[in-house]
């Protein structure tokens, strides 16, 4: 269970158990902070202003057990996750790359933004579990490798957070809600598959159930605006 969070050797503890990147990262960099952007559908702008715990994992390469031979990370990354140190909870984390801009990868939408899109099409993060998820992001951004929707090795950047989840009206449960950015864009649809801007087709957002490590589904929504 979560519990308030007071110095930094409890961040990097609470980190590692919730984020599972201490064995793929540098050694991490814990600071007290306030949350200045949250874009999490329907929970993030609720986090504005909150005090908590950025612990920064730098130099790190994603390398999965039970990926097939010669896979490997694109690249060098640094990943953050943000807890909220009242509680201990997650917030979110999130990665950045190194390497050349991408001009095709738009920021992700704003929560306002997003939580429209999701509502539309009647899928709610219900809020923040109480109990910890038996599968950690690392554990859930390898399940995706195996059985999601896009590869984690090949996204320039990943945003993910641990939610109560819904989807048509269904019981919310713990579940990893994770984009992969700057993929390689996949195959268009519709009348007219050549009109679609990539920055429409580089992104994958992989639902995982946080308990059985199961991939549910896989949407290029919420889109830039």
């Amino acid at each position: 269970m979560p519990e308030p969070i007071t110095t930094p050797e409890q961040a990097i503890i609470r980190a590692h158990l919730l984020t599972g990147l201490s064995i793929v990262a540098g050694p991490p960099v814990p600071a007290l902070v306030k949350v200045v952007d949250d874009v999490t559908p329907f929970l993030g702008e609720g986090n504005i202003g909150k005090q908590a715990w950025q612990v920064e994992y730098p130099r790190a390469s994603l390398k999965f057990a039970s990926a097939r031979p010669g896979s490997v990370d694109r690249y060098r990354r640094t990943f953050i996750a943000i807890l909220e140190a009242s509680t201990g909870g997650l917030f979110y984390i999130t990665s950045t790359y190194q390497g050349e801009p991408d001009p095709d990868m738009r920021p992700m939408p704003s929560c306002g933004v997003a939580t429209e899109q999701l509502t539309l099409e009647k899928e709610v993060y219900a809020g923040y579990p109480d109990e910890d998820p038996k599968f950690t992001f690392f554990a859930a951004l390898e399940s995706i490798q195996n059985s999601g929707f896009g590869s984690p090795y090949l996204a320039k950047e990943i945003h993910g957070a641990y939610v109560k989840h819904s989807y048509m009206g269904s019981k919310p449960k713990p579940a990893w809600a994770i984009t992969l950015r700057g993929l390689p864009p996949f195959a268009g649809h519709g009348p007219d598959p050549a009109s679609i801007p990539v920055w429409q087709r580089n992104h994958m957002r992989n639902i995982v159930d946080a308990m059985s490590g199961k991939v549910l589904f896989a949407t290029n929504s919420p889109q830039p605006v």
